[in-house]
């Protein structure tokens, strides 16, 4: 058996997307699931064909770093074909870093504990990697920043199943809502609260509005806040529910509010949320339901009525303080749901 130790942490897998439909392990060293080893990909590949090409996973595979050595076994997972049993491990983007720095690895140089851009073997095309993409979307639908992690630059490794689709030739697709250079299918309650710094989006107040409406959606949302901070995020606009971004003991971020009623979905876990580095909130939106999930751990769902389209809103309250509240905002990314055929 390899030593999970290795091949786990050589697995750079982007799960911001897959915090839709899983769980955050905490850590990258686990104890094997017992499940038999695959010895390939075949497996994942009759639901995610996509990862027969992508660089990301034949690479690893060339090493002999199969999916299930990282995910799992999983076999819950592959049975379910509703889409609601997470596979065994799955990883956000706060740990992809230390995953692919583990020493057995990619090894970060002096004294770093974190792999960085000077430890690459080719500098200088490393370099002119940045030099051209910074503050623009790659083909893979991740925007470059100066402190981009792994799996922006190295694949895409989005593997999550679309639900059911009209034709087998028509899947939805996960598509970006910032361009990564300014507020294009935005519209701000206030142009001077809202803008566009070194690639990601800052608010300091009022709201933000995406141009478009939207019906079922999922949608993934990567941000990190200045503290205090009472902020959150429209499904389909003010009249329906709003997942909370903030500290209103005994709630925490991921509590969800239905207009005229109050908290109706209340996180009580503090530890979700990383308030030094970058979370991502996670929702699902079908019908009269909103699902949460922050850092890949599902708050709940909760069942309310208001519009069935609307538009997606980011929304921060000063509460009337003298220092504004900031929310910045790394990556917004949207995935239309197909209702069932009757």
């Amino acid at each position: 058996m390899r030593s999970k130790t290795k091949t786990c942490s050589r697995l750079a897998a982007e799960m911001l997307v897959f915090a839709v439909f899983g769980g955050l392990a905490a850590v990258c060293l686990a104890e094997d699931s017992g499940g038999e080893e695959s010895g390939d990909n075949g497996k994942c590949y009759v639901c995610h064909p996509a990862m027969k090409t992508e660089a990301l996973t034949t690479i690893h595979l060339e090493m002999d770093v199969t999916c299930d050595q990282c995910h799992g076994a999983s076999t819950e997972h592959m049975h379910d074909e509703m889409l609601m049993t997470k596979p065994d491990l799955l990883f956000g983007r706060s740990q992809v870093r230390k995953m692919c720095s583990n020493p057995t690895c990619h090894k970060p140089g002096s004294e770093r504990r974190v792999y960085g851009r000077q430890d690459h073997m080719d500098i200088e095309a490393v370099e002119a990697f940045f030099e051209k993409w910074t503050g623009r979307m790659r083909p893979n639908g991740r925007n470059i920043t100066p402190d981009s992690i792994c799996t922006d630059c190295h694949g895409t490794h989005n593997i999550s199943e679309p639900l059911k689709t009209i034709s087998e030739n028509e899947q939805p697709q996960w598509v970006t809502l910032f361009n990564g250079r300014d507020l294009n299918g935005w519209r701000p309650s206030d142009a001077d609260s809202w803008g566009v710094k070194a690639g990601r989006i800052v608010g300091t107040g009022g709201a933000l509005w995406s141009e478009e409406s939207y019906e079922d959606y999922l949608l993934a949302i990567t941000f990190r806040a200045a503290w205090p901070i009472h902020a959150g995020i429209w499904s389909r606009g003010e009249a329906s529910p709003r997942v909370e971004i903030f500290e209103s003991k005994p709630a925490f971020t991921g509590s969800v509010l239905v207009p005229g009623k109050g908290l109706a979905l209340v996180n009580l876990r503090q530890d979700l949320e990383d308030r030094e580095s970058w979370n991502t909130i996670s929702i699902k939106v079908e019908g009269d339901r909103t699902q949460v999930w922050l850092n890949g751990e599902e708050i709940g769902m909760v069942r309310a009525g208001g519009p069935v389209r609307g538009k997606v809103g980011l929304y921060i309250s000063n509460h009337g303080d003298s220092k504004p509240a900031g929310l910045i905002i790394r990556e917004v990314l949207i995935q239309k749901l197909v209702k069932p055929e009757e």
